[in-house]
């Protein structure tokens, strides 16, 4: 009787270990998934960063041409032109 029980006892934890073992597989890989898609979104957001600076310099750039030009229209958003 008290060998079945041990038995059963071993059984159960052996079972519990496999379930937490799997268990924490799935979340590592679910951990690396995410930081895969971190670093996507970081590189995705230095490119973009990257973008508006370059608009920002040609923007600047157009205003001081324009301004020693003595072109005095601005864009409109409304029009999409000058």
């Amino acid at each position: 009787m008290a060998s079945d029980r041990r038995i059963e006892a071993n059984r159960a934890v052996r079972e519990y270990l496999e379930r937490t073992r799997a268990r924490l597989a799935d979340g590592r890989e679910k951990l690396q998934r995410l930081h895969e898609s971190i670093d996507d979104t970081n590189r995705h957001l230095e490119s973009m960063a990257g973008w508006i600076a370059e608009t920002e310099q040609a923007l600047a750039e157009d205003r001081k041409r324009r301004s020693s030009s003595g072109e005095q229209k601005r864009y409109s958003w409304k029009t999409g032109s000058t």
